[in-house]
């Protein structure tokens, strides 16, 4: 599973103007690259079979 380009643009403009975070015109393709690549390595992650009593953070509720 990929993510769309447009949809990450989308998600990190709005995300940066809520924090009020100014990313440089000439950044945002690097930004765009940068979280297609995390949320890339973050669906790896979360597919991976993990028994609850192996790892409970997914599922830990304080």
């Amino acid at each position: 599973m990929t993510a769309d380009p447009a949809d990450i643009a989308a998600l990190s403009a709005a995300g940066f103007a809520l924090v009020e975070v100014p990313i440089p015109p000439a950044c945002l393709p690097g930004v765009v690259a940068n979280l297609a690549i995390l949320a890339h390595h973050a669906a790896i992650a979360r597919a991976a079979p993990v028994d609850p009593k192996i790892e409970a953070a997914e599922v830990f509720r304080p």
